[in-house]
């Protein structure tokens, strides 16, 4: 049997929004402002962090009058993810960007908003009962809620409480205007959610409540549980709690305690935090008139003793620690559209409150006077009868200071990945860093295990680069990318002893290059002329930079006689040999003392004519490659060849920083995989400090990526030239390095709060999810988790396992004539060569 309540629209509590103020004023004449709350990013925090967030709030609260009302109220809606096939990001992209699409459409996620209102009741709230609620009976208008004098008072003091919220950098409060309270014509309002708890619903829908305690809004059933009652907390309450899923007994994830029943809890639910500023004297007066009354009947029974030791207690705290009281009310109030679901989610609620150390008590017969006492701006109904007396930190301690992730759903230079509890975003590992200061350079340092998904997570994140029209260079020594690169139409360039990799660094169809292309050269005939530890004076650079230089103008002199040489590491020599000496003589240099240019030759020979490796530097083909998007140089069959593998390695990183000076407008990424290790030789090591600080300079990107753990520690070049020039740092699942991972913090500067962070990747995998796994994503000081996820098509594109890479090419030769892209697609939806075709369903 059900018991309806009146019409609200005749009884509805707020009143008016003054439109020069923004204040809401309530039917008994108490005004409100409203703010809109931005906090850190859930799984992101540290525990002194946490600390920093409570402080701003106790010293915020701290500055307002006695009597004044803080209501924060967090918001848990339910939604979906809406594919969006007209996005540009998807529309530019491939198939692949279609599947993913497709793949994540319709993933529940909640959606998080987080309002702070700051009341100046008409009169005291704790002579006001839930019985006297407005929704019952309507009062009288005090005088001075009409004076002008009341309202500046209340102005300045939101404007204080306001500003320190935004001081302490972690909180970002904005007040709400008219039109997001009382909605417009295209949006709703704040009013409006409330009263059809959602985002986007302007019904008026009938309320009603029940015996069994639900309340019903519409079609939603409503339950709420309340602390209200010192009787139901824990014997302390702390700021922050271990999230227990994420830690291990070495490095904790701490979330703040009001996360359990906010962000913790993924359904359709509000947390509501009310606290109001006591005075001191009264409360004094009150607890010892109190005390004495306890007194009196203290040998009759236990519990008057226990209540009296409490309230001696707090008034000892209260006078010696200058601790400030507070009456305070917390409730969270979940529904859902049937009765059986609503019933999973109040059994949830409950388990979370008393995981926390309180006592869960439903609201049963006072659900509609807290629910009413909760809307916007009329929290001085809430009635003394559900406030309990406390002080303003351990209230605070309460509150829900977390929010989702921040990234754009939307980026053109972003990579879908999925936050921890599997909503899709796109992260941008450049453009808004750099912007926002958080990074000064793009490049990039990535640390994973064998098995932990390193080159997956590294051929996603190249397709979401491409797709953003990035030029990408692979250096891969397992054909990892060989399949990306038929995907995405790339040039995929393999070293053999019939057709070996060959370049030409000398090349420049306009025999001009810039002067950064020349120290390029200059650094490159450097790294291949001067042996381990030998020291390269300023005479010997400047020499070389002189050789560079003088050999293109020859060449253009030369051109404009109609003489033609081709311009290549040959004819670099023979220049060297025959024309260059007098050039030497005649600004001065002296072979035995600046330059010894017999030696310079000697070293180079084999590179020259038909020495050992002469193919090396006088290739006619491949002269394009620095124009190309994407290109990958497989080394595999030759990662062994002591020369080969470095002077390769080296030459390509040369091609690279060619391209950086050559093609403008777009971001240009150099990825080197494990072929990395030869060029910390000292031999080569300058070559790529210089190399590393290069790019930055050009809108470049580059990208180190290694597996073991001991390649990285006593290295100092590592540390040096790779890993203090990469402000970015990506790391996979480093569990099983947890007991020596202090080395690896200390190698890449992580704080306990990071490698905390870094250490709780996979340590909760979400089984009723799609198959994914984590990564860290460090930039600087910073440090997120995110999940990778990708369709079944993705997966299919970007797998590296030999035998479904096998299986893959197998079906394409065998049912789709080699076109790899149908195979793919094919495979993915459950297809296999040598059996049966199976449909598959078109994305």
């Amino acid at each position: 049997m059900s018991m309806k309540i009146k019409e609200e629209e005749s009884i509805f509590p707020i009143l008016a929004i003054d439109s020069l103020t923004d204040v809401m004023v309530s039917a008994n004449a108490d005004i409100t402002l409203a703010f809109e709350l931005i906090h850190p990013e859930v799984f992101t925090a540290s525990d002194g962090e946490i600390d920093i967030l409570s402080d701003a709030y106790v010293n915020a609260i701290k500055t307002l009058p006695v009597g004044y009302i803080v209501h924060k109220q967090d918001w848990y809606v339910e939604a979906e993810y809406t594919a969006d096939f007209n996005n540009p990001t998807i529309k530019n992209g491939n198939y692949l960007a279609h599947a993913n699409e497709k793949h994540f459409g319709e993933r529940p996620h909640v959606v998080h908003k987080c309002y702070i209102y700051v009341t100046r009741p008409s009169m005291d709230a704790k002579t006001r009962s839930s019985k006297n609620s407005s929704l019952l009976k309507r009062h009288l208008v005090p005088k001075e809620m009409l004076q002008q004098s009341t309202w500046d008072a209340f102005m300045d003091s939101c404007a204080q409480f306001e500003y320190l919220l935004n001081g302490s950098g972690k909180i970002k409060a904005r007040r709400l205007s008219p039109s997001e309270i009382l909605g417009s014509e295209k949006e709703t309002g704040l009013l409006d959610n409330y009263r059809s708890l959602s985002y986007n619903d302007r019904s008026l829908l009938e309320t009603e409540t029940s015996k069994d305690g639900s309340l019903k809004i519409g079609n939603k059933w409503v339950y709420m549980y309340v602390i209200s009652e010192l009787n139901d907390f824990p014997p302390a309450v702390t700021n922050s709690i271990t999230y227990e899923p994420y830690s291990s007994d070495r490095y904790q994830i701490p979330v703040s305690t009001g996360a359990v029943l906010g962000i913790g809890m993924p359904f359709n639910h509000i947390f509501n935090q009310v606290i109001m500023i006591e005075d001191r004297g009264t409360i004094n007066k009150n607890l010892v008139k109190e005390i004495k009354r306890h007194h009196s009947f203290s040998e009759w029974e236990k519990g008057n003793q226990v209540s009296m030791a409490y309230k001696d207690d707090f008034l000892l705290e209260m006078e010696k620690n200058g601790r400030v009281p507070v009456k305070a009310h917390f409730n969270v109030m979940i529904w859902a559209n049937d009765r059986e679901t609503a019933e999973a989610y109040k059994s949830t609620t409950a388990s979370s409150i008393a995981n926390l150390g309180f006592t869960p008590r439903q609201a049963r017969h006072d659900i509609s006077t807290i629910y009413w006492s909760c809307i916007p701006g009329n929290i001085a109904e809430i009635g003394v009868d559900n406030l309990l007396t406390s002080f303003v930190d351990e209230a605070v301690s309460l509150l829900a200071i977390e929010t989702n992730y921040n990234d754009a759903g939307y980026s053109p230079s972003g990579i879908r990945m999925t936050d921890r509890f599997g909503y899709p975003l796109m992260v941008d590992l450049y453009d808004a860093p750099l912007k926002k200061g958080a990074i000064a350079n793009r490049n990039t340092f990535i640390v994973g295990p064998s098995g932990s998904g390193k080159s997956f997570f590294t051929n996603n994140m190249v397709y979401y680069m491409l797709t953003a029209k990035m030029h990408v260079s692979i250096v891969d020594v397992g054909h990892s990318y060989k399949k990306l690169c038929e995907t995405m139409g790339g040039r995929y360039i393999t070293y053999s002893q019939d057709d070996p990799i060959a370049f030409n660094p000398f090349f420049f169809k306009t025999l001009n290059p810039s002067e950064e292309d020349e120290d390029a050269l200059s650094e490159l005939l450097l790294s291949l002329w001067k042996t381990d530890n030998e020291r390269v004076t300023n005479a010997e650079l400047t020499t070389i930079r002189d050789i560079v230089h003088s050999y293109y103008v020859f060449l253009r002199a030369k051109r404009l006689v109609g003489e033609k040489y081709y311009p290549c590491f040959d004819t670099f020599y023979d220049y060297t040999k025959v024309e260059f000496p007098a050039v030497f003589q005649k600004n001065g240099g002296r072979e035995d003392v600046e330059f010894d240019l017999k030696n310079f030759l000697y070293v180079l020979k084999p590179y020259y004519d038909d020495g050992q490796y002469g193919f090396l530097l006088n290739s006619r083909k491949n002269i394009d490659l620095m124009d190309l998007p994407f290109v990958i140089y497989e080394l595999d069959n030759i990662k062994d060849h002591p020369v080969l593998f470095p002077v390769t390695t080296i030459m390509i990183m040369n091609t690279y920083v060619r391209k950086l000076f050559s093609v403008k407008g777009t971001i240009k990424a150099l990825i080197i995989e494990e072929a990395w290790k030869a060029l910390t030789k000292e031999k080569f090591a300058n070559f790529l400090r210089w190399a590393s600080k290069t790019v930055r300079k050009h809108d470049g990107s580059l990208i180190v990526v290694t597996q073991e753990l001991d390649d990285l520690i006593g290295s100092e070049v590592v540390k040096d030239a790779i890993i203090n020039n990469s402000d970015i740092k990506i790391l996979l699942d480093q569990k099983n390095y947890e007991n020596r991972f202090k080395e690896i913090e200390g190698l890449l500067g992580l704080s306990e709060k990071q490698a905390s962070i870094v250490q709780s990747v996979n340590r909760s995998i979400d089984h009723k999810r799609p198959p994914y796994r984590e990564v860290c994503i460090l930039l600087k000081d910073y440090a997120k988790v995110y999940g990778i996820e990708v369709s079944p098509t993705a997966y299919a594109a970007f797998t590296t396992r030999k035998d479904e890479v096998e299986e893959i090419h197998r079906l394409a030769k065998e049912n789709y004539h080699n076109d790899m892209t149908r195979a793919t697609t094919a495979w993915a939806g459950g297809e296999r060569p040598g059996k049966q075709q199976l449909k598959v369903n078109s994305i």
